[in-house]
């Protein structure tokens, strides 16, 4: 006998009726406290909607860590019809459906409420599908700890101070929009039902493919979308021949077919090039190779419709290539794509690269397609376009393409369940407009330093939270909703937020409290362990092993973030003072921050009075960047701690610019040792080295005999207080050729320069040194130092 009752199952079976004619979605969720009961009552539900799942696959999600959710799926797994295809997928292996199309999807999410995994899961169910939630009771929720939870309670820090707003916002938005029911089946209820609204029937809008076309017919016909033929007929674009670099910009909402499309218009343009020249490389590349499957199925699905014998490559269950006579189409990271070469360059979820890297790519290749989600669990909301299009469309040596996908492939437009997770997920979030009295304040510095009610940001003022988060969206390039979900439940985070007169956010700041570790974590984390949490202690104690700074209790800058209408205005430094204001009056030793170090970043930093004090030894694969961590000391022992690893610091990035830092830019390099303190050592150079040195600086010697003594030199430059003064050009020389120990070619790459140009700087700031560390200003001084006799070296 059923669980749930008759009249409650039909109200499900006749919503799913409206849902097929719109082609929409609907969302069930199911509350319980008792496994055996939320289990079937979801098994109940199934069986009265079987008639709609025909021999669709349904997707069964869980958390495998967990033995009661593993018991969960095997109630569900005896209980379910035998004739039905189930798919059961762990959340941590959620990867693997990406690409495809269930009819229905029940997701268990007893175990983890993880925001990430909601904003995956809700694109793979098509229209006129379900989804069926598995909830504990709204009581139990709050008492309930998550996977995600349990990993931001980090030291100093319980249970019972999580915040819980993110699970507040997600139970307030799903009582708050269309398609969605909630039903307890402990009490065979239902909290709230499907809401009775007209529904309207979805016709499908009608594909006209183009006449007069290079593409055929065949490929044609793998669209499934308008959108997806307005796409294939700008593939032709990049087959045209062109004396400017060709490139192919497709933003999209999640769901509109973006990967699929680029696949299939790729599997057209290699066959063409190949065809053409003999052979074609492709590269692929992309936050993630999970990012890119689409594009390799279907450019293998066209490859095949071309007949050529190509081979996929496979890496842990995903294609990262395609091979056949003549083609070679390869992922690769984001930073290895920079070191390939191709005829094609394939950038999928662009927006999620920094744009530094985005522009090192046209440089590389000359027929690109940069491919990025607007609003999705990985997308950029309209960032992309302010950080990368705008500079983009103003190159003259670019011919560039662009189009916008709206049209969603598995559902019709104005899906209840797509709004309900933009809305609850921020994923459509944007800035504020300024006003002419906007700007005039910001100019002026009228502006207030908000501490804010977080309870009332995140949960009443839906306004101002969505102005707040826009910020990010807009500022930084990887965004996932994971981020929102730290922010609203982390007990150690907290938000900061600077407005305008008029109430406009114009600076978003994410802040977290790390520290005091106390002794045993700091010895801990000097041993080697890793610390949830307390990233700049950690790091400090791990690498220069000052347990002392485990004492100390700080801020760390997480996020901060600056309307893009107003930037590099001093908006930042402005927040970066009330911060630094707000910490001395709580007590704290320092305030920090960790980031992808770029020149224009860390002179922001350092502007800001933070000093560098580590760097991490290889580049992210991503991002391309080295991170690094900036500390501005508030204490009297912090400020000690600081001082000492900030020199040796200073004294290991001297000795590790060949290696593992030969890639370093050298303006990043330059900043970095202008900006850490200096111990001033004395000159220790033997009598031989410096009858060299000066034979290369006043005489004939060649640079390449004196370029140990050069390089002493030249690190006892950065070392000391008093310089001599030296033009940037040869300061950058100074870290291109000596330090980092660069070829002549990467250094007149590095510096754009010729060779007779950096021979004779080096030659001049050879004189320089001389004079200055040695005493020795002309060549009749220097002369007296190439007769030595035996007594004058022993």
């Amino acid at each position: 006998m059923p669980l749930i009752p008759k009249e409650h199952l039909d109200e499900v079976h006749d919503e799913l009726i409206k849902a097929r004619r719109e082609h929409h979605r609907r969302l069930l969720v199911i509350l319980s406290d008792d496994d055996s009961r939320l289990v079937t009552a979801a098994l109940d539900f199934l069986y009265e909607l079987r008639d709609f799942v025909g021999e669709d696959p349904i997707l069964y999600t869980y958390h495998a860590f967990y033995s009661d959710g593993g018991m969960r799926r095997e109630l569900f797994a005896r209980g379910v019809p035998k004739d039905l295809n189930i798919e059961y997928v762990s959340y941590h292996q959620l990867d693997v459906i990406l690409g495809r199309t269930y009819s229905l999807c029940i997701a268990d999410l007893l175990n983890n409420l993880e925001p990430n995994d909601l904003g995956r899961l809700m694109g793979v169910v098509r229209g006129g599908g379900l989804y069926i939630l598995l909830l504990p009771s709204q009581q139990r929720i709050f008492e309930t700890i998550t996977r995600f939870q349990s990993n931001l309670i980090v030291p100093g820090y319980t249970p019972d101070q999580l915040k819980r707003y993110f699970t507040q916002r997600l139970l307030k938005k799903l009582y708050e929009h269309n398609g969605i029911a909630i039903y307890d089946a402990d009490n065979r209820y239902f909290l709230r039902k499907f809401s009775q609204e007209k529904t309207s029937d979805y016709t499908s809008r009608e594909i006209i493919i183009p006449e007069k076309t290079r593409i055929p017919l065949k490929v044609y016909k793998l669209a499934l979308t308008q959108d997806q033929v307005e796409v294939l007929k700008r593939f032709e674009f990049l087959y045209a021949k062109s004396l400017k670099k060709q490139v192919l910009v497709l933003t999209a909402d999640r769901g509109r077919g973006k990967s699929s499309v680029v696949g299939i218009g790729l599997g057209w343009l290699v066959h063409r090039l190949r065809r053409a020249k003999g052979k074609c490389k492709v590269v692929v590349t992309s936050p993630s190779e999970t990012n890119v499957q689409e594009v390799f199925r279907f450019a293998d699905r066209v490859l095949r419709l071309y007949n050529h014998p190509v081979e996929l490559t496979h890496s842990e269950n995903r294609i990262v290539g395609i091979s056949g006579k003549g083609i070679d189409i390869s992922y690769v990271p984001p930073l290895e794509a920079l070191k390939s070469r191709g005829d094609v360059l394939v950038v999928d979820e662009a927006a999620a690269i920094p744009v530094t890297m985005l522009f090192k790519f046209l440089e590389r290749y000359d027929k690109i397609v940069f491919s990025t989600t607007i609003h999705g669990y990985e997308g950029a909301g309209r960032g992309f376009s302010v950080r990368f299009l705008t500079r983009l469309r103003a190159r003259n040596d670019v011919e560039v393409i662009e189009y916008e996908m709206d049209e969603p492939i598995r559902y019709a437009k104005q899906d209840p369940i797509e709004e309900w997770i933009f809305d609850t997920l921020l994923l459509d979030a944007e800035p504020a407009q300024l006003t002419d009295e906007d700007i005039k304040a910001i100019n002026e510095t009228n502006l207030l330093y908000q501490v804010p009610d977080e309870k009332k940001l995140f949960l009443e003022n839906e306004d101002e939270l969505r102005q707040f988060v826009g910020i990010y969206i807009m500022a930084h390039y990887r965004n996932n909703p994971n981020d929102l979900g730290i922010m609203m439940e982390a007990p150690h985070h907290f938000t900061r937020i600077v407005k305008t007169p008029s109430g406009k956010v114009v600076v978003s700041l994410e802040l977290a409290i790390e520290g005091p570790l106390g002794p045993d974590l700091s010895r801990e984390s000097a041993k080697g362990a890793w610390l949830m949490g307390n990233i700049i202690p950690d790091r400090i104690i791990k690498h220069y092993k000052i347990v002392d700074f485990g004492e100390l209790k700080g801020i760390r800058i997480v996020r901060i973030a600056t309307h893009p209408q107003v930037m590099r205005r001093g908006l930042g430094s402005f927040a970066l003072k009330h911060i630094e204001e707000e910490a001395r009056r709580g007590g704290y030793d320092w305030i920090g921050a960790g980031f992808g170090v770029t020149e224009e970043l860390l002179r922001f930093w350092v502007k800001n009075g933070f000093i560098p004090v580590h760097l991490s030894p290889e580049r992210n694969p991503i991002s391309g960047e080295y991170t690094v961590i900036v500390i501005k000391p508030l204490s009297e022992k912090a400020e000690r701690i600081v001082n000492v690893i900030a020199r040796e610091f200073k004294e290991k990035l001297l000795d590790t610019l060949p290696s593992p830092y030969y890639d370093l830019e050298p303006p990043v390099a330059l900043l970095l040792l202008e900006s850490t303190p200096n111990p001033d050592p004395p000159i220790n150079l033997p009598l031989l080295k410096k009858a060299r040195f000066l034979m290369y600086a006043w005489g004939d010697m060649t640079v390449e005999n004196s370029m140990d003594v050069l390089g002493y030199l030249t690190k006892h430059y950065f070392k000391v207080s008093k310089r001599p003064e030296l033009t940037l050009f040869q300061k950058l020389l100074l870290i291109s050729k000596v330090l980092q120990a660069k070829s002549w070619r990467a250094t007149l790459d590095d510096l754009q320069s010729n060779m007779s140009q950096i021979t004779a700087e080096l030659k001049e700031i050879a004189k320089i040194f001389s004079a200055a560390f040695l005493g020795v200003n002309s060549p009749e001084e220097a002369e007296k130092f190439y007769f030595l006799r035996l007594d004058d070296v022993l």
